[in-house]
């Protein structure tokens, strides 16, 4: 597995002129240019021992697009074809080029006078599982481990893909779920928050999951502070047929916790109100083409062309399941949210829900004695 959570990604120089600007769509200002992506032109580039496929999964070129598509590919010293896609609205772009895999492959992207060389072993990826992806950074090792083992325990996941986003304790994290989870190391800009068609790292993770982890198998896709309650034959019942289940929501609050560290299990209180936007899903990756953190696309097989068409959720959502979204399993990334704002009990709705599936197993980290200490006053500060 070391092999495949490895990334060989191709970025331009910092005192290259070439530059990638942000999506117009958006207004990006002086001050949060420091948090675009301007210069990856792909996270990754790999090789598909079985499909004799080089790989390559970036943000939008956007600006560069006609600079990517003169650039010159060259496998083991010979100038190859191969297909750019690029797609501005699910904040992506996608190479692809046939090739005829030696043990060790010379790849070299070649683009004025910039050139990205990488030396790359032909890879066995992993077929017909189920695997959950998300990013991460900054996140308590209890929240994350929790939620691990909660995919693991009740729905069967083969693997959980977690994608680090730069996170100050990434070496105890790594030791902490060594065996139960794969961690990708995406430190890439994750975009100014609130512009949505200009970040990226999220999209990029989800659909570098889909191809490189989840082939011919199942993707979910939950963050660290969402968990699925739904009867496991259920699930299967109506995944039959579709290429993607949506999942609707209920909010958690924080309602102060008698304990700290807390994690997910440590709140039974959710608003009634149903939210019917924001869903999650759970997709087949032979079925979908392209995802998003919402949304899923598949392919219109028209003659000489491959346009997307969105999995639309008025009949892709699930009847019977739904997700919990924990407010307060956050780092408080974005203040602006109020999401540690503590609220009362008037007109919640008790939801023990999750604690019904809560894994036995004391490897969640969650392992605190019934009388630990009350949560201090200053934590949701």
């Amino acid at each position: 597995m070391a092999k495949l959570a490895a990334l060989n990604a191709v970025r331009l120089p910092a005192a290259s002129s070439l530059r990638r600007l942000p999506n117009r769509k958006n207004a990006v200002s002086s001050r949060e240019l420091a948090l675009f992506d301007d210069r990856t032109l792909f996270y990754d580039v790999f090789i598909d021992a079985e499909a004799s496929r080089l790989r390559a999964i970036g943000p939008p070129a956007l600006n560069l697009r006609k600079a990517l598509a003169r650039m010159t590919l060259r496998i083991n010293g010979a100038r190859v074809r191969y297909r750019l896609r690029e797609l501005p609205e699910q904040k992506l772009s996608l190479l692809e080029a046939r090739i005829t895999p030696l043990a060790i492959n010379d790849i070299s992207f070649e683009l004025g006078d910039f050139v990205s060389r990488h030396r790359l072993p032909p890879l066995a990826l992993p077929k017909g599982r189920k695997v959950l992806a998300a990013i991460s950074k900054n996140n308590r090792l209890e929240w994350i481990s929790a939620w691990v083992d909660f995919y693991r325990h009740n729905y069967g996941i083969d693997d959980v893909i977690l994608y680090d986003n730069g996170s100050d304790n990434i070496e105890a994290l790594e030791t902490a779920l060594r065996g139960r989870a794969t961690v990708i190391r995406w430190n890439f800009p994750y975009g100014p928050p609130g512009r949505r068609h200009n970040k990226f790292a999220q999209p990029g993770a989800l659909n570098h999951c889909l191809r490189k982890f989840a082939g011919q198998g199942r993707l979910f896709n939950f963050d660290i502070d969402e968990l699925l309650i739904a009867d496991p034959d259920q699930l299967e019942t109506e995944l039959e047929g579709r290429d993607t289940l949506y999942f609707e929501s209920y909010n958690v609050p924080f309602v102060r916790p008698e304990r700290a560290p807390y994690t997910h299990f440590d709140f039974t209180r959710r608003y009634a109100e149903r939210r019917r936007s924001a869903r999650k899903f759970v997709c087949l990756s032979e079925g979908v083409d392209v995802i998003s953190q919402h949304n899923t696309w598949s392919p219109l097989l028209l003659p000489g062309k491959r346009p997307l068409r969105r999995n639309r959720p008025q009949r892709m959502t699930s009847e019977h399941a739904y997700f919990l979204h924990f407010l307060g399993i956050t780092t408080n990334w974005q203040p602006h949210l109020n999401k540690l704002e503590e609220v009362g009990l008037d007109g919640l709705v008790l939801d023990d829900s999750h604690l019904r599936r809560r894994p036995k197993s004391t490897a969640t980290g969650d392992a605190f004695t019934p009388n630990a200490d009350p949560v201090p006053e200053s934590a949701a500060d």
